[in-house]
């Protein structure tokens, strides 16, 4: 399994030219085995709503078509996963990306993102290059 964080989930859809050419490849080589947090579709839902996203369905209809798409899986934000979040060391202020963060670390999966504060995490496997 590899997570994605929110952006890539976005690009997924919209701008896979956004990723890196390792992202990218790494992508088409696990296409059936990517994985959401589902704090992600808050995030989104939210920036939709405050005008800093534009979806081109409500959020629900969008969310469903991607899992047909893409056939991804959500990792579930459980009890322990929200304490590892707010345990995490104070590198990363966005509470969304700690608990996409934690979650990869909790799963051993790596994650696919831009942000280069992930890469200061011991243990966190990024997909970028």
């Amino acid at each position: 399994m590899t997570l994605l964080d929110t952006c890539a989930l976005i690009w997924l859809n919209t701008d896979r030219k956004a990723f890196s050419p390792g992202a990218g490849k790494w992508l088409d080589r696990h296409a059936d085995s990517l994985a959401i947090s589902p704090v992600s579709l808050m995030e989104i839902g939210m920036k939709s709503r405050k005008g800093q996203l534009e979806l081109p369905c409500p959020l629900a209809k969008w969310y469903e078509a991607m899992l047909e798409l893409y056939s991804l899986q959500e990792i579930p934000v459980s009890a322990s996963i929200a304490m590892d979040a707010a345990n995490l060391p104070e590198v990363h202020k966005d509470p969304f990306d700690r608990i996409i963060i934690a979650t990869a670390i909790a799963h051993k999966m790596p994650v696919v993102t831009a942000d280069a504060k992930f890469r200061e995490y011991p243990g966190l496997k990024i997909v970028w290059q």
